[in-house]
């Protein structure tokens, strides 16, 4: 029982939540307990996958022909959020004993932040005579900077690893998670080539924006380490599955210019969770506040 006293808000599938303490430090002897509530916040690079470059055969008005390849390429970018955290007090879901009684879900979190998504399209289209000898070509860019303030879910599954402990629950896990965010295109990028040469056109496939509204699934992974009972770090990547705006079939592409983009987010996660001292006011180990809570329970 000892066990559960000392870690019953960290890992929620240890045992019910309690209001028994642990010890925080040595100053004054006191004893300070973690809540099932923290705040989350969170930073890194974000970058767009691109496709293959695509050549198109074409032939202008007077029936010279050519080639257009359209080479789009991610850039880097950021992004960076803040939010609250929840470990729910339940048991939870049935334990999976293979998988050292980690459950389907142990805490959410929701989140608001900012992020910045940029690429860029080189469209070159080259024109030849009959012995295929370049007689023009034409070179023109068309670069994009979308930044997004956007609000996020997730619910989250913990798995343990490793020898190292923090009191009697190992240090390492893996975090895993599924959720959902709502994007708005606050700052919405170029949709022009520069240049726009006027004798030809760079566009051989139909140009597409996505909309200011995004809204997707989501999948994150992390590896995660816990400092203390209250503070941990995962560092991370997250990537959109579907996208429930703008469809383009089960995948998360997302469509500017003549090409398609898949973003992929790293990411470094901290969590706080809150502390307090506990109503009693005790003073001693955890076994003596355990005594303690009990006599007043009988009385």
């Amino acid at each position: 029982m000892n066990k559960l006293l000392l870690f019953w808000i960290v890992l929620p599938f240890v045992g019910v939540a309690q209001d028994y303490g642990f010890r925080k430090g040595s100053k004054n002897n006191d004893y300070l307990y973690v809540k099932g509530k923290g705040i989350t916040f969170s930073a890194g690079p974000t970058w767009q996958r691109t496709p293959a470059t695509e050549t198109y055969e074409i032939t202008d008005n007077s029936g010279s022909r050519g080639y257009t390849t359209i080479n789009p390429n991610g850039k880097l970018g950021f992004y960076g959020e803040f939010g609250m955290v929840i470990f729910p007090s339940w048991k939870g879901l049935i334990p999976i004993k293979k998988l050292k009684k980690s459950r389907l879900m142990d805490y959410v979190d929701f989140t608001l932040g900012y992020r910045h998504y940029r690429g860029n399209e080189d469209v070159t289209t080259t024109f030849t005579n009959a012995l295929g000898q370049v007689t023009s070509q034409f070179e023109s860019t068309g670069n994009y900077s979308n930044g997004f303030v956007f609000g996020r879910f997730d619910a989250h599954t913990l798995l343990y690893f490793g020898k190292k402990k923090i009191d009697v629950t190992r240090k390492h896990f893996i975090d895993q998670s599924i959720g959902f965010n709502v994007d708005y295109n606050l700052l919405r990028g170029s949709t022009t080539y520069e240049p726009f040469n006027s004798s030809y056109s760079p566009v051989v496939k139909e140009l597409k924006f996505y909309s200011p509204m995004v809204v997707q699934f989501h999948y994150s992974l992390g590896i995660g380490i816990r400092f203390n009972r209250a503070w941990m770090m995962i560092p991370g990547i997250s990537l959109p599955l579907v996208n429930l705006t703008d469809w383009n079939g089960l995948n998360a592409r997302m469509n500017w210019f003549q090409s398609t983009y898949r973003p992929i987010q790293g990411q470094i996660r901290l969590i706080k969770l809150f502390e307090q001292a506990p109503k009693c006011g005790a003073h001693g180990d955890p076994e003596d506040m355990k005594r303690q809570k009990d006599f007043m329970d009988r009385n």
